[in-house]
């Protein structure tokens, strides 16, 4: 129904729902996506969070596997307090 609603739009001469059709049929793919799971990349933009936050705490290190490690601390958020009281 809305790629018919699309071609019915760009035959009509309604200039302003001309533009509103074309970004419709540019991000179709999405929009059907969205409407089937009704997910968004909010999930992807904070694991995204987590890594630049890693970055910024593993600066000077060179190797990744130290990237890695940081990254696994801050995303596993474990509970050291059962070790060292003072950790926090």
């Amino acid at each position: 129904m809305l790629r018919q609603w699309c071609t019915q739009v760009m035959r009509s001469k309604v200039t302003p729902m001309k533009a509103v059709a074309r970004m419709i049929r540019q991000h179709f793919a999405g929009i059907v996506a969205w409407v089937q799971t009704r997910q968004t990349n909010g999930f992807l933009e904070a694991i995204n969070g987590l890594f630049q936050a890693a970055k910024r705490k593993a600066r000077g290190y060179t190797r990744f596997t130290t990237m890695r490690t940081v990254i696994f601390l801050i995303a596993g958020k474990l509970d050291f307090t059962t070790f060292n009281a003072h950790a926090t």
